[in-house]
């Protein structure tokens, strides 16, 4: 949606803010991250459910920090202090079991780890693709 402010001469200038219509705050989707216990802005902390595949890509806001990530109730979680002010982005990410392979192609950096139970506990570790610049 393109707006129009005043300027202290009176004039008006064009504002562009149709960015915003991707904020993370507008996002909130109670079927994957539960009833929202908050409507702080700014700078907060977020949990976000985790897909549990070996491969997958999640949409955090741009310069998300993950802090912490856990399985809780068969499902696994990622805590993220986030901004509510800035457009998402696609971050990717990899799950390896102990023993699999590592494909020796990919950039990437250890975040957390994971358990799930099939039969018996299973244990992930997750990391994230991070560009060749990066790390």
């Amino acid at each position: 949606m393109t707006d129009s402010k005043k300027i202290e001469d009176g004039g008006p200038v064009p504002v562009d803010d149709s960015w915003t219509a991707g904020l993370q705050s507008d996002q909130w989707d109670e079927k994957t991250r539960g009833k929202k216990m908050s409507d702080a802005s700014g700078r907060v902390i977020y949990k976000y459910q985790m897909p549990v595949l070996e491969r997958f890509t999640m949409r955090l806001p741009i310069g998300a920090k993950i802090i912490r990530m856990a399985d809780q109730g068969g499902m696994f979680w990622l805590w993220a202090e986030v901004r509510t002010d800035v457009p998402d982005e696609e971050r990717h990410f990899w799950a390896f079991k102990c023993g699999g392979k590592i494909p020796d192609d990919i950039n990437i950096k250890y975040i957390g780890f994971c358990a799930v139970f099939v039969q018996q506990e299973l244990g992930l570790y997750i990391y994230e693709e991070v560009s060749h610049a990066a790390d």
